[in-house]
């Protein structure tokens, strides 16, 4: 009995060693995960001759379930009918569960005894197994899953077995993580060959061109580079310095971007040149790369040409859109001092006829006249200057007055609408290089933004609201921060990613292009500087910064005309109510119809002409149209309201406010004056109105 006992342990331990054998030669050829899982359970059954040996791989889903990835033997269909996990359930409570759980091995000397195989007992009668081992199989720290042998006899697995299968299982757990490692090297070796494969191709069959240098020598120009600058078959750009292809105008700036390049990507605007001379535009970005070893900068480059042609166009249908929107509040502020003009020269003819007009009181009235011509003459030549297609050159300029130019244009159609601006900058000048019709420009369409924002938002806002535009400008290290900002609705978050987008505008249709803030964002790109959405707890704010220059003068503001009254008449005592926010064309009036003989009452509003009509009711009422506090619209239909027979006269110089008031007003007692107004006429139709009405 010994001596067989002796030789069942020398036929197990070699059988064992031939496994561990045979396992480490599969081990060394395998050149794939699952065929070597495959091989091992082979070389158990076929080797060793175990009925059944399989591999799971524990799966980290919700049920901790235990995945046969691997099976050989007789007996194979065992696994398919069985339920095994590594989860602390009745099905994770057996050998491959505890196993993978513990990382230590477990084994089973007999099926029909041990109470943790309970839930695969019946199956493994039907299939003969006595005993069985599990092995764990690890992956550095953690447990990938178990190794399984079973076996017909109990007690199958003695300490010298187990202690070669527990090789065997970690010489396997290597093998499946050197493969694994070989096939993630693979995988990266592949993904690299065709990353490099494709970005090859995609630069070789790039429509933009791209030129690799270092230090200004060419290392690289795909065919797209070697067309854009006219280099042949038989002409290469490898080699070639890359300022010959740099126009004398960007050289300066292109020899500092190659001795100090910026860190990160860059982007610039440069002229240059063909091999032929031919000169263009170029939008260049750049960055640094490793080419073939050497440190190198890497150029996209784009021909702006036709881009910078359209920008152009653009810009100038943007100003002419601009103004456009803005015509029927210039032909009113043309209209105030040409009324002014009128009003005074015609009073001092009557009077100079009269011989009641004194020396000192004709010069006061003939600078009057003179004063409004030049505020008219400056209207217009701003608007001549603003819509003009610029050509002017980039020079040294002071941002100053070129912010006063442009609030001066739009101040007076801000007053109508009881708008009020604050003006707010520094002392001295503020030099910066560029171009001022371009910076009046972008002033002048965030004021008209502002300003129509206040206007049609305003019957949504609070009853005590009133408009309010914030223009201020401070110095910022090396840099100039101008601000315009009003208390308005504001931007929404939807909107404010796209506000810059050319052709997005949140205006009706018919009202907006939506090239405002494009082409603003551009003309302020170009001298160096940036326009942002700034921050504002209340309403919309614009912040446009700009890099300072050289020092220029401020021009002088000029100075307000004075106004003079002439002496006193008679008009049969008739009060007569002068309704207009222009104080000068107001007191002009009044001082015609006094001499006339007119009790004259004024009002600078709508609600306080009301106010003075509701106590002392005029004989006639005069009134402007588009005024703050209270329009003469309003006011008219107050009138109206008190009494259908009171003789109306409009004066005024806005053209669709007229058409409006027209088509609502059609009766003999309400006349309609487009400014400048005739006096003589002014005169012969309130004499009319004065006149008792027919029976």
């Amino acid at each position: 009995m010994p001596r067989q006992q002796a030789s069942d342990e020398s036929r197990l331990l070699d059988r064992a060693v031939a496994v561990l054998a045979r396992a480490t030669e599969t081990l060394i050829r395998a050149t794939g995960e699952y065929e070597l899982l495959d091989a091992i359970c082979l070389i158990g059954t076929e080797v060793a001759g175990y009925p059944l040996v399989w591999i799971g791989y524990a799966r980290q889903d919700s049920a901790k379930t235990v995945l046969p990835v691997a099976c050989a033997g007789t007996a194979t269909a065992y696994v398919d009918q069985i339920r095994v996990s590594w989860a602390d359930d009745e099905f994770g409570q057996g050998p491959t569960g505890i196993a993978i759980r513990t990382g230590q091995p477990y084994i089973v000397s007999d099926t029909e005894t041990d109470p943790i195989f309970a839930p695969w007992r019946e199956a493994a009668r039907l299939y003969g197994f006595r005993s069985s081992i599990s092995l764990p199989i690890r992956e550095g720290e953690q447990r990938i899953g178990a190794l399984m042998f079973y076996a017909d006899k109990p007690g199958a697995f003695d300490p010298l077995t187990v202690r070669l299968l527990t090789a065997l299982a970690g010489n396997l757990a290597h093998g499946i993580a050197a493969l694994r490692l070989k096939a993630k090297h693979d995988l990266m070796v592949k993904e690299l060959a065709e990353s490099e494969e494709r970005y090859r191709s995609l630069i070789e069959m790039s429509p933009d061109p791209i030129i690799v240098h270092s230090h200004g020598t060419i290392l690289f120009a795909n065919p797209t580079a070697a067309h854009l600058f006219g280099a042949g078959p038989d002409v290469s750009l490898i080699g070639r310095p890359l300022m010959d292809m740099v126009h004398q105008d960007s050289r300066s700036m292109a020899i500092t971007r190659i001795a100090d390049p910026p860190p990160g990507p860059y982007l610039g605007q440069y002229r240059l040149v063909r091999l032929d001379g031919w000169v263009f535009e170029a939008e260049v970005a750049a960055c640094s790369i490793s080419f073939r070893g050497v440190s190198s900068r890497m150029l996209v480059i784009r021909d702006i040409t036709e881009r910078t042609q359209v920008q152009d166009q653009l810009l100038q249908t943007a100003k002419l859109a601009t103004l456009g929107e803005m015509a029927a509040g210039l032909v009113h502020e043309l209209s105030q001092p040409l009324n002014i003009i009128r009003l005074a020269s015609e009073g001092a003819l009557m009077l100079i006829e009269r011989g009641k007009a004194s020396a000192e009181w004709q010069a006061q009235q003939f600078q009057l006249v003179a004063d409004q011509s030049e505020r008219a003459a400056e209207i217009i030549d701003d608007i001549r200057i603003f819509s003009r297609r610029d050509t002017s050159p980039v020079q040294v300029f002071d941002a100053l007055q070129g912010i006063r130019t442009a609030t001066d244009v739009l101040l007076g159609q801000l007053r109508p609408d009881g708008i009020t601006l604050d003006l707010d900058l520094p002392l001295g000048a503020m030099p910066v290089r560029g171009r001022r019709v371009q910076l009046e420009q972008v002033v002048m369409n965030l004021l008209n933004n502002a300003h129509h924002a206040l206007r049609d938002h305003k019957q949504s806002m609070p009853q005590d609201w009133s408009g309010h535009i914030d223009v201020r400008a401070r110095r910022d290290h090396d840099q100039l921060r101008i601000v315009i900002s009003d208390n308005g609705p504001g931007i929404s978050e939807a909107n404010k990613s796209r506000i810059f987008e050319p052709f997005f505008t949140t205006k009706e249709a018919g009202r907006g292009t939506g090239l405002g803030l494009s082409v603003s964002f551009s003309l302020i790109a170009a001298m160096g500087g940036r326009l942002e959405l700034d921050n504002n707890p209340t309403g919309a704010s614009f912040a446009i910064l700009l890099p300072l220059d050289q020092k220029s003068a401020l021009s002088q503001p000029q100075p307000a005309p004075t106004l003079c009254a002439p002496p006193s008449g008679a008009f049969a005592n008739a009060h007569i109510l002068v309704v207009d926010d222009e104080r000068a064309a107001a007191d002009a009036l009044a001082h015609y119809l006094t001499a006339l003989g007119c009790r004259v009452s004024v009002a600078g509003t709508g609600q306080k002409a009301w106010d003075i009509f509701s106590a002392d009711p005029a004989d006639v009422v005069i009134t402007d149209l588009r005024m703050p506090a209270g329009s003469g619209e309003e006011l008219v239909e107050k009138l109206r309201d008190f009494d259908p027979l009171l003789p109306i006269i409009i004066v005024t110089g806005h053209l669709g406010a007229t058409e409006r008031v027209t088509d609502n007003l059609q009766d003999d007692r309400c006349a309609i004056l487009k400014k400048p107004v005739a006096l003589g006429a002014l005169g012969d139709l309130i004499s009319i109105f004065l006149q008792p009405p027919a029976e």
